[in-house]
């Protein structure tokens, strides 16, 4: 069997990572190393992890919260110098996978030719996403959700691994591009062996969607910039455009969201990055 690395990045999810650890060490393949990376957590998962017997369990602790983004991006480079391995495995802490959910990705990246296998993806037509059909077990795609997608080892090496200026959202649409430019092909398998809680936040006009709704225009805008084209760039002011309409008419903090997505924009332009917006106390920090 191939040696894969897994990689989860965590913050002050303490009970929830314990159930998501729990569903990685019950593969029925394993992973050779669970390389789990905390953000610099406050709510004792960091006592949690260093007190972890496991000898597949490598906690990474980081001094700041860098977001998703830069925790996938740590865990990537720690794991190219623990050993060789022939996987990476992206995966969330407020996701459970069925115990199957390893085997067969790589049992099915092995025989499909694919370079990244995720389990949720789109087609991107006139720079708008078309999610693939949920009819087809195995298909292409240019996009993959990277929480829970198998990455070869290869392709990290040779493009590097996940980049940390996004902080948070559209980490891995710029690393499914960054992958399609370099001629690694991308597919989706549908087999439903996730179990997604979104503990990230939901819901229209909620705090979660107004530091979201910041960190989606700058990044897109970011990506827009390094990947360049005019249906892209029409794409982008369209959706932002509606965005901005919805907010300034139906938002009850129509002025603070506006003005939020309007920076969004603004630091994308002038090439801001990393951690600028502490979702916690929505404060900008640089």
């Amino acid at each position: 069997m191939k040696n894969v690395c897994a990689v989860m990045v965590t913050y002050n999810r303490l009970d929830t990572l314990k159930t998501a650890l729990s569903h990685i060490l019950a593969q029925v393949v394993k992973p050779a190393a669970v390389i789990i990376v905390d953000n610099n957590s406050t709510d004792g998962t960091q006592e949690y992890l260093a007190s972890v017997k496991d000898e597949l369990v490598k906690p990474l602790f980081l001094k700041e919260n860098e977001g998703p983004a830069g925790g996938i991006h740590a865990g990537m480079k720690y794991g190219l110098q623990l050993q060789q391995f022939d996987y990476f495995w992206i995966l969330d802490d407020d996701t459970f996978y069925a115990s199957n959910a390893l085997s067969e990705l790589v049992e099915t990246i092995e025989g499909s030719g694919f370079d990244m296998l995720g389990l949720h993806g789109a087609n991107i037509r006139m720079g708008k996403k078309i999610l693939v059909d949920p009819a087809k077990r195995l298909q292409p795609a240019d996009y993959v959700m990277i929480d829970g997608a198998i990455i070869k080892t290869e392709a990290i090496q040779k493009i590097g691994p996940v980049s940390q200026l996004f902080f948070m959202m559209c980490e891995d649409e710029e690393y499914c591009m960054r992958l399609k430019k370099h001629g690694y092909s991308i597919g989706v398998l549908k087999n439903g062996a996730d179990e997604r809680l979104f503990l990230g936040g939901g819901g229209r006009f909620t705090k979660s969607t107004l530091w979201r709704g910041y960190y989606s225009a700058r990044n897109h805008l970011l990506i827009l910039k390094q990947y360049f084209s005019f249906i892209n760039l029409l794409s982008y002011i369209s959706i932002q455009l509606r965005f901005l309409i919805v907010a300034a008419v139906l938002a009850p903090d129509r002025f603070r969201r506006v003005k939020f997505r309007l920076l969004g924009i603004w630091h994308g332009l002038i090439g801001n990055s990393g951690r600028t917006l502490d979702p916690g106390t929505m404060k900008f920090v640089k």
